[in-house]
């Protein structure tokens, strides 16, 4: 056995409303894993808005104790060691243990315990939406996400091709036209004068367009005759010449001539992401690179190396092979398990692809612009129903209103065929739109009412604050919109669409927090009425992936039977200076709308009209918000294994 102890264990375990949770110091015990768990089949849909067990009016408990992959027990330390000596029918002195992450070996009981320096223990994050091999690739490929102008991107592309031998593509991303100073497309002329011995593709910010160079379009075989592919383009002059933009679904005609690392490079790649995220909070991920991220993390288990727990998620092109050798969702193990279907409706907000019912502000003369639709109503409609049919769920890639709207319709039209495959493969399909930026009022309801999961990232709002011009405000739509989709009664699933944002969950958290830029700049809060606290964002970190995979009986809070997939951290999300533990205590249970209506108490929604849920004042939100930010995680414990060690 194993004792993690001196902490402040925070488990956001969830309980009935009808039901008085027991003393935060009572230890509790599962004599059989996972008895203390609920049942869920794939008919029952649990309350999304649980509230969690903890009271932060009360002392928490400082010990967990794990056997094998396993929580036993949680509670004081000395109740920890009265039960672990009652299992093993002996009693011994405890040696005294120093500095965090020391153990030290109990004679007698055969535990080790691990002292957690009185720091804070969190459920292990999972983070619902990212690219692992794209990270990776992210992490050695041209970084131009600093870059201030189009003259400075060239010169650091430049820079990157004098360090190759001539010929070797030139692979970065992260270029935002809309924070360069003079905020236009960019195009192929100063890449073909500055970087002639080289192709060049450079991924923009959302990964939704290529800028490439006349050296790289040459290799791809496309010129100013080539088709526009059905859910992409080649953006031409008014000449009919290509400038070099390359975008949606015309990126794969270029991309699949980039070189990819060998096979064995790329799980050497992984393996250093891996370690990234481990270090950043992260016990799981819900892996959305299809193919390649399901080659290397079988590589990486194979090896013996995965430390871990990953959902992967195919592509449109894989589902044929996926049906041939019978992936279903919810199959495979503990640390790999199949997931869903990955399909695209629309593109991207900075690239002006997303599928809006208002159009773009005109840009360089272009023509009225609503986005891009990558697959009509009918085709996602058809692709869903074959996946669903074989017993794979369905996620959704929608950012824009009017993509949200039409994936809404073809989830209502799959609803038969989803009950039957449920009823045929015995687990639930919890389909899903990914990103669900901007949404119209009265689609809100319908994802509580479809049962369809809203995958969201909450860096995404506050890195699209210089976006936000682009929307037509008269539209009225639902922007980022999480508590509202909460009050509604759906579930909400937080990532981080990685790489095109960082991983790390608390920056997330703050995000969610604040809606305010990164550095902490109050001025530039946007719909402050929709703010989450640290606590209901942490949820939908840990319980919300859980929810999506199925998993809900066995990870996302700490309790005994449930997984031991918990971190360690120097800051506590659910305490601060000014904040009002008892409006707070109700504020983070995720209490539902119906509920703050019945009170006398308007501190009791998620939200309050003020955004300051529940903090005496902006700055004492700003000031834990930053805190909780800049977490350190000394610890990262996956499957009761200490995975990371600051």
């Amino acid at each position: 056995m194993r004792l993690f102890s001196n902490a402040v264990v925070r488990t956001f375990a969830p309980q009935p409303a009808s039901s008085t949770p027991a003393s935060n110091t009572a230890a509790s015990i599962a004599s059989d894993p996972g008895a203390s768990n609920t049942d869920t089949g794939p008919d029952t849909v649990p309350d999304p808005t649980p509230a969690p067990t903890f009271d932060l009016t009360q002392p928490a408990p400082d010990a967990i104790l794990v056997d094998g992959e396993t929580i036993v027990a949680i509670g004081t330390r000395a109740e920890l060691l009265d039960i672990a000596a009652a299992q093993s029918s002996t009693t011994a002195a405890l040696a005294s243990a120093g500095g965090v992450g020391a153990t030290t070996v109990i004679p007698g009981l055969e535990i080790d315990e691990i002292d957690c320096g009185g720091q804070v223990i969190l459920p292990g994050f999972v983070d619902g939406h990212i690219h692992s091999i794209m990270y990776a690739d992210s992490l050695t490929d041209l970084d131009l996400s600093q870059t201030k102008s189009l003259a400075e991107a060239v010169a650091a592309i430049r820079e990157r091709a004098d360090s190759l031998p001539v010929g070797a593509w030139v692979v970065g991303s992260g270029w935002d036209l809309n924070k360069w100073e003079d905020p236009s497309y960019p195009d192929r002329d100063l890449l073909d004068a500055e970087v002639p011995d080289h192709p060049v593709a450079m991924w923009s910010l959302d990964l939704h367009t290529l800028w490439v160079n006349a050296h790289a379009l040459e290799i791809a075989g496309i010129d100013s005759t080539t088709p526009d592919p059905s859910g992409g383009s080649f953006v031409r002059d008014d000449d009919g010449q290509l400038t070099g933009l390359v975008r949606e679904d015309a990126t794969d005609l270029v991309a699949r001539f980039i070189p990819e690392p060998s096979r064995e490079d790329q799980v050497e790649r992984l393996a250093t992401t891996q370690e990234l995220f481990l270090s950043q909070g992260l016990t799981g991920i819900h892996d959305f690179d299809g193919i390649a991220s399901t080659l290397g993390w079988n590589d990486l288990h194979a090896a013996g190396r995965q430390d871990l727990r990953v959902t992967l998620f195919l592509r449109s092109p894989e589902v044929p092979w996926a049906i041939e050798t019978a992936w279903h969702t919810g199959d495979g193990d503990d640390w790999l398990q199949c997931g869903g279907l990955k399909l695209f409706s629309d593109g991207a907000l900075g690239s002006h692809t997303s599928h809006m019912s208002s159009a773009f502000p005109a840009v360089d003369g272009e023509d009225e612009n609503f986005g891009v639709v990558q697959m009509t109503e009918d085709e996602l409609f058809d692709q869903a129903h074959i996946a669903t049919e074989a017993g794979i769920s369905v996620a959704i890639h929608a950012i824009g209103d009017q993509a949200n709207h039409h994936v809404l319709g073809v989830y209502d039209r799959l609803r038969e065929t989803t009950k039957a495959a449920e009823e045929k493969f015995g687990r639930p399909l919890r389909h899903r739109v990914e990103h669900a930026q901007f949404i119209q009022p009265a689609d809100v309801a319908r994802f509580a009412e479809l049962g369809v999961l809203a995958s969201m990232q909450p860096r995404h709002c506050i890195s699209d604050l210089h976006l936000l011009h682009l929307i037509d405000e008269s539209a009225q739509l639902a922007a980022y919109a999480w508590p509202d989709l909460l009050d509604a009664g759906a579930h909400v699933v937080f990532g981080s669409d990685g790489p095109v944002e960082h991983a790390n969950p608390f920056a997330a958290i703050y995000a969610a927090m604040t809606r305010s830029n990164i550095s902490g700049d109050a001025s530039t809060t946007f719909q402050p009425h929709r703010r989450l606290s640290a606590v209901e964002a942490i949820r939908l970190h840990t319980q919300g992936p859980a929810f999506a995979a199925g998993l809900e009986d066995r990870r996302g809070y700490l309790a005994p039977g449930m997984d031991a997939d918990f971190i360690v951290v120097d800051t506590d999300p659910c305490v601060a200076e000014g904040l009002n533990p008892e409006v707070a205590a109700r504020a983070i249970a995720g209490v539902a709308a119906e509920a703050a209506a019945q009170s006398s108490d308007s501190a009791v929604s998620r939200t309050s009209a003020d955004g300051l849920l529940g903090y005496a004042s902006e700055e004492a939100l700003f000031a834990h918000a930053e805190a909780i930010r800049d977490t350190r995680v000394a610890l990262t414990v996956v499957g009761g294994e200490i995975r990371y060690r600051a």
